[in-house]
């Protein structure tokens, strides 16, 4: 591609075929259009297939405790606590492989094979009678699991321009809510079975774990290995797909590690460590979500009330999601002040749950299914990676910064809600508001980060043109804007 001298100049639509370079094509905006659809009708499919299984194993475990679960393996004290503690340590541990994987080896033979083993580690949930041995199912199935959310950022980058990014992220991660909502249902047909000659928590492990192994299979058999291979595109619109890419200073996928661009990442990058404490925050405030069922039975309600009223939390999210979606769609270059906007929402959940009386319930329900509406900002959060990250390794590196703030904020945010301790949650719901207030602060400081670097940009005189087929970072290229 002919770079300008003038970077804010709006550059033609044509760009290189990485491995044609000399195959230069004009394209119509009909054409990039069908080509677009063509990918959303295969790719994002299966990424919102398997969101939706990583999503109901990680809310089993809440559905599952009011229907024999904690009785069957003998829970005392804090071990339900630990059990979701346990999941999140070992993802934890696993960010360093994952980082490493998703730069080094094809991302779609690392995340299938992964699907799949994570289909068997719940299908082995089943099997545990006690606690050590359903904890240990557990950070199983947390270190196989953590890969998938990284990738998936990774791979929307490679077949999605910056303008596309936060309604296909939405899409994906809109799965939690639907998850949400069809996991109480799952689990309330299985409860309803009379016939059922296993636990009706074993029973739904086995379902999601036999569900997850298909996925993983669909998985590797429909996704290609990068846009240039797709099966379901002709030969030009393989080469549309990766020139639109391109344009927008991109590379699309590589298979291998730069560790330069390791640290640049580490260096005090502005965009690693705000995708880190984005991570943090947008999870340490998850408790509404996850005590959601027990806050519930602690009302008075049985399993199958607790299921009923736990559902429309999902909806209320998956509201939530698209009404921010619909705010990017009208407004793409404001999405830190639509989080924001969000922001507010489990806010006043949060503070329903804190300030109203115990023996309003109705108003508890409402709160909490507020307090739970975190994916709806969260998913514009993950876009902005997506659309703000440049070169392979360092794509990996911030990722897997957003997931290790994630994990690290999902052991640690169980331990202040504590049932024994305090049974209204209110330093839980105390601590969650204090942490939205100091997310509100970040994401206007990030906000304000990536418009004085385009204007520094702007204002340059020249910037030298470089090799198309360069795997540059966004602090290298010069070209390149960060949108916020």
């Amino acid at each position: 591609m002919e770079h300008l001298d003038k970077p804010n100049e709006k550059q033609p639509v044509v760009s290189v075929r990485p491995e044609t370079p000399n195959d230069l094509v004009d394209y119509t905006e009909e054409e990039e259009s069908a080509t677009v659809k063509r990918i959303d009708m295969v790719v994002l499919p299966v990424m919102c297939l398997v969101y939706f299984m990583q999503y109901i194993d990680k809310q089993l475990l809440s559905y599952t405790v009011v229907f024999g679960l904690k009785e069957d393996l003998n829970l005392v004290g804090e071990q339900y606590s630990w059990l979701s503690s346990g999941f999140y340590i070992a993802q934890l541990a696993s960010q360093v492989w994952n980082t490493f994987a998703v730069s080094r080896f094809p991302i779609k033979a690392v995340t299938g094979i992964s699907i799949i083993l994570w289909g068997v580690a719940c299908l082995c949930h089943a099997i545990p009678n006690s606690f050590p041995g359903f904890l240990a199912t557990r950070i199983v199935l947390g270190f196989i699991e953590g890969i998938v959310s990284i990738s998936f950022v990774v791979i929307t980058s490679c077949y999605y321009r910056k303008k596309e990014h936060a309604t296909r992220v939405a899409s994906w991660v809109s799965m939690n809510a639907i998850a949400q909502v069809i996991g109480n249902f799952l689990v309330y047909g299985v409860a309803k079975n009379p016939s059922l000659k296993l636990s009706v928590w074993k029973v739904s492990y086995l379902i999601c774990g036999s569900m997850t192994l298909a996925a993983g299979i669909i998985f590797l058999l429909v996704l290609p290995l990068s846009p240039l291979k797709a099966w379901f595109l002709n030969e030009r619109q393989q080469t549309i797909a990766v020139q639109r890419i391109l344009v927008e200073s991109d590379r699309g996928e590589r298979n291998s590690f730069n560790k330069q661009q390791l640290v640049e990442s580490l260096s005090f990058d502005w965009i690693t460590y705000s995708s880190f404490f984005f991570g943090f925050l947008v999870t340490v405030t998850s408790g509404p979500i996850v005590f959601l069922s027990l806050y519930l039975s602690q009302m008075g309600y049985t399993g199958f009330k607790v299921l009923e009223y736990g559902a429309p939390s999902g909806a209320v999210q998956l509201i939530a999601i698209w009404v921010g979606v619909a705010l990017c769609y009208k407004w793409p270059d404001q999405r830190c002040l639509i989080i924001m906007f969000l922001t507010l929402v489990p806010i006043v959940g949060n503070i329903l749950l804190l300030a109203l009386p115990e023996e309003n319930h109705w108003a508890g329900i409402v709160g909490s299914w507020l307090g739970s509406c975190i994916t709806s900002f969260m998913s514009i959060t993950i876009s902005l990676n997506a659309s703000n990250v440049r070169g392979n390794t360092k794509k990996s590196v911030v990722n897997s910064a957003f997931y290790l703030g994630y994990d690290l904020a999902a052991i640690i945010y169980p331990q202040w809600w504590n049932y024994s301790k305090d049974p209204r949650y209110r330093v839980g719901l105390a601590v969650d508001i204090a942490f939205w207030v100091i997310f509100e602060i970040l994401v206007f400081s990030y906000r304000l980060m990536a418009k004085y670097e385009n204007k520094k940009r702007d204002n340059m005189t020249h910037i030298e043109p470089y090799d198309e087929d360069h795997d540059l970072t966004d602090k290298q290229d010069k070209y390149h804007r960060y949108s916020y």
